[in-house]
Formats: C-alpha cells, sequence, structure tokens
C-alpha cells in the first residue's frame, strides 16, 4: 500500500495555518498507527484532511480577494456552494471568481471542486444507496487529492502575487 508523499506533506505544510497543519499532523499519525491494523473502513482518515482543507481554501480565497472578510468570518459561508461549478452564474460562486481571474484560474477552480466533492462531500454526507466504505488506500488517495489541490492552489496563489499568472 502507498502511503502519502512525504515531499507532498512537506510543500503543503508551508500554506497551512498552524490549526490546519495540527489536524493534517493528527491524521498521519493515526494513519502511521493503523499500518499494521485493518478497519471496515477509513473514512474518518479524511475528516481532519477535509477540515483543514476548508479552513486552507477560506484563507485561500481571503488571500486572493475573491472573498471579503466578512464572508471569511461568516459562519453562513458556504465553501461548497461557491464553488460548485453547477452555480458558477450565480453572483457568488467562487468557481467563476477564480474562473475570470486568469487563463488557468477555471482549471484551478475544478481542482478545487474535484477535491471538495470527493474528499469532503462523498464522505460526511449520506447518499442513500451509495454509501462510501473507503478502504486504506481510497482514504490515502482522498487525502493526496486534497494535499495536492492545497499545494497546486498554494502555487496559483503565488503566481497571482508574483504577477506571473496569465
Amino acid at each position: 500500500m502507498n502511503d502519502i508523499s512525504p515531499s507532498l506533506v512537506k510543500q503543503v505544510k508551508k500554506y497551512l495555518a498552524p490549526s490546519q497543519l495540527a489536524l493534517v499532523n493528527d491524521a498521519l499519525m493515526v494513519l502511521d498507527n493503523l499500518k499494521k491494523n485493518h478497519v471496515n473502513d477509513y473514512s474518518f482518515l479524511v475528516a481532519p484532511i477535509s477540515k483543514a482543507y476548508e479552513g486552507y481554501l477560506k484563507d485561500f480565497f481571503l488571500k486572493i480577494g475573491i472573498i471579503d472578510n466578512y464572508s471569511y468570518q461568516s459562519d453562513r459561508f458556504r465553501v461548497g456552494k461557491t464553488l460548485n461549478p453547477s452555480l458558477r452564474y450565480k453572483r457568488f460562486s467562487i468557481y467563476q471568481k477564480l474562473a475570470d481571474l486568469s487563463r488557468t484560474g477555471e482549471e484551478m477552480a475544478e481542482k478545487l471542486w474535484t477535491a471538495w466533492k470527493y474528499g469532503r462531500n462523498e464522505i460526511f454526507h449520506f447518499f442513500p444507496n451509495k454509501l462510501k466504505f473507503l478502504s486504506r488506500q481510497d482514504a490515502l488517495d482522498r487525502i493526496t487529492m486534497l494535499l495536492s489541490a492545497i499545494n497546486d492552489s498554494g502555487k496559483f496563489y503565488q503566481e497571482y502575487i508574483n504577477g506571473t499568472l496569465l
């Protein structure tokens, strides 16, 4: 079985706030402790990474200027709703705002949405007749997807502030 790439974890750490990093470290520690044991559903390993991802996305959206401090602080702001490409033509659409930022903005929005959908929504929401039991590898894949989305959007932000984002 594959593990999470140490180089990916190292790269992602520079983009996370301390509370988000603590969640990632917790999940990696539990994952490591379960190497010799088996559970039926590893979804719980994705939970702290998903929580860190949500916090990171709010930070990212604020820093890049596509949400204001009021939305950032609000307990009514919903990342999933604003990232959903099906709602991209609504005035609150983060997906559309990212797409409008640059030529690569829509690709970034899609990557963030996909990570959200598979790394959070499918894990935490109940869908009749579609109950997800994640194997260890499934959980590792979802965690890697979330960490990759953080890493890629961190690079996107660096290009944005350096003025090299076209």
